[in-house]
């Protein structure tokens, strides 16, 4: 963290003198924690609000922050996919499938309901760049998953941005138990309403256990 709070210092001195680069260093920070497991997307995040929205004005600087998130995070991630199934995935997903957890998560992935995977990818509290690597092994076909990570992505940039306003994490870093909080409220109701209609016909379950029980 503290090199990544330095480098973000470097960065912000320098946007400050070239106003230009803003943008550029708006795609490429989130399109780094794409690829970085260790890089935090809600310090990304929080970063190019304050940049943008400093330089262009709130309103324009909020939307300019979550498109140009969205837009380096959803590059860096496809990148990854593209490299991994072209190179990898053949070899690794034998292994994958020989695990009890890995063939249950890619029969989720590979069903026809994607809620329960798109639930997950867009959780802002799990490194995406591990969760983009596994669903590199898949077979999802491209056009599943750029709408699993645009949605994703933009469901997590929306959710930090608004909250990290309310809740002000760039000067009370610690406010962020409160944000998962109330991240982990929400998705606990989903899940319990999830529990609530899985005996139903259009149970988002339903795909995922008739392929278990065919494996």
């Amino acid at each position: 963290m503290n090199f990544l709070n330095e480098l973000l210092d470097t960065i912000r001195v320098l946007i400050q003198e070239n106003i230009w680069l803003a943008p550029l260093f708006g795609v490429l920070l989130p399109f780094a924690e794409a690829i970085i497991p260790s890089f935090p997307l809600t310090v990304i995040v929080a970063f190019n609000l304050s940049i943008f929205s400093a330089a262009f004005g709130v309103l324009e600087g909020t939307l300019l922050a979550i498109f140009l998130s969205v837009l380096g995070s959803f590059l860096g991630m496809f990148l990854i996919f593209i490299i991994i199934r072209v190179t990898v995935a053949d070899r690794f997903v034998l292994k994958v499938r020989s695990n009890k957890f890995g063939r249950i998560f890619l029969n989720v992935v590979e069903g026809k309901n994607i809620w329960v995977v798109l639930a997950l990818l867009s959780n802002p509290f799990l490194p995406s760049s591990i969760l983009n690597y596994a669903l590199s092994l898949t077979k999802v076909k491209v056009p599943k998953y750029i709408f699993l990570t645009v949605t994703s992505r933009l469901i997590i940039i929306l959710f930090l941005i608004f909250l990290g306003s309310i809740f002000d994490i760039q000067s009370h870093p610690l406010n962020v138990l409160w944000m998962m909080l109330v991240y982990f409220i929400l998705l606990g109701v989903w899940v319990l309403y999830l529990r609530a209609s899985r005996k139903r016909k259009n149970s988002v379950f339903k795909d995922e256990e008739e392929s278990e029980s065919i494996s």
